[in-house]
């Protein structure tokens, strides 16, 4: 880091002077981004999801799994026959 002193603010740093960097900009008037909306969008929605459907639905029924087993066991360690079979009467 080096003891210089205050170099300036962002934008502004003194530094030498960028060469060869293009940006574009796109006019936030110029943007149409609901055009397609209803007519491609719903299509695109169900195409997309339908594609991913693979990689999320074993983790949903994974999760629905563990809830499940999780919950019915609860409810029977909660139970008369729980306790029974728990602490050996």
């Amino acid at each position: 880091m080096g003891g210089h002193g205050y170099s300036g603010w962002w934008g502004n740093m003194g530094g030498p002077k960028h060469r060869g960097i293009v940006t574009y900009q796109l006019s936030p008037y110029e943007m149409k981004t609901n055009v397609h909306l209803i007519s491609k969008g719903t299509h695109n929605f169900f195409r997309r999801t339908s594609s991913q459907l693979g990689y999320i639905l074993p983790g949903i029924f994974l999760f629905w799994g563990v809830t499940y087993f999780g919950k019915k066991r609860h409810e029977w360690l909660n139970s008369k026959a729980g306790h029974d079979a728990q602490h050996g009467h």
